[in-house]
């Protein structure tokens, strides 16, 4: 007797793997989440979290990835790899410009002039405006005195531009004058500071002026140039 074929799909396998691929596409998701939410961790490390999350479904659910392939440096990668390395480096570069956006221009900025001897700060609110505080070193009767080096003379504002990666400052101020005795003589007529400045990495900080007649204290603020 003919027995009938089922017509009933077959179920689905699971395997005793899948239980490491999950385990590793939960962890990849969560952990990119919880990077991303409660730590400083940079973009790629996150970035690297989820793509492990991704990588691990799609190899095993959603038809595998071992046409892959990918050029990193001197080094290609194929498969698993390379969908792991291409994801990474994809998911990175929006959340690097994501990060920049969410980073607000409040707070307050050293600002020094090494050649004019200026030193002091611009303090930004949360509402763009901006106070600024300067004074100078300058020499009166043999001895290097400090004195303010300007007055702010009227609203000064920032404005971030380009997904908060550019500031558009705008800052009148009236310059001091001094005679040779470091009394006060007056404000020249107003300037007003107009410029955009570009979000890069720096570093300030304090350093010796070493010579053969012993060591002065000064000030150095780098920025770094990736033209």
């Amino acid at each position: 007797m003919a027995t009938r074929a089922s017509n009933a799909p077959n179920k689905p396998q699971f395997r005793s793997d899948d239980i490491i691929i999950v385990f590793f596409a939960l962890l990849g998701f969560i952990g990119s989440v919880v990077l991303y939410q409660t730590t400083s961790a940079p973009p790629i490390i996150v970035s690297f979290f989820l793509a492990t999350g991704v990588s691990s479904l799609v190899y095993r659910f959603l038809g595998g990835i071992q046409g892959a392939s990918i050029t990193w440096g001197a080094v290609k990668l194929t498969g698993t790899a390379a969908a792991l390395v291409g994801i990474a480096l994809g998911v990175n570069k929006y959340l690097e410009v994501q990060t920049l956006e969410l980073v607000s221009a409040e707070g307050r900025y050293d600002w020094q002039f090494a050649g004019g001897g200026w030193k002091g700060y611009l303090q930004v609110e949360k509402d763009g405006s901006v106070s600024t505080h300067m004074i100078r070193y300058i020499q009166c009767d043999g001895v290097q005195k400090i004195v303010p080096l300007l007055q702010q003379a009227g609203k000064a504002s920032v404005k971030e531009i380009d997904n908060r990666t550019r500031l558009h400052i705008t800052i009148p101020v009236k310059f001091a004058n001094y005679d040779q005795h470091c009394n006060p003589t007056g404000l020249q007529e107003t300037t007003t500071l107009v410029g955009s400045l570009t979000r890069r990495a720096a570093f300030a900080g304090e350093v010796e002026y070493q010579n053969s007649y012993g060591s002065s204290l000064g000030g150095m603020f780098i920025v770094k140039n990736n033209e």
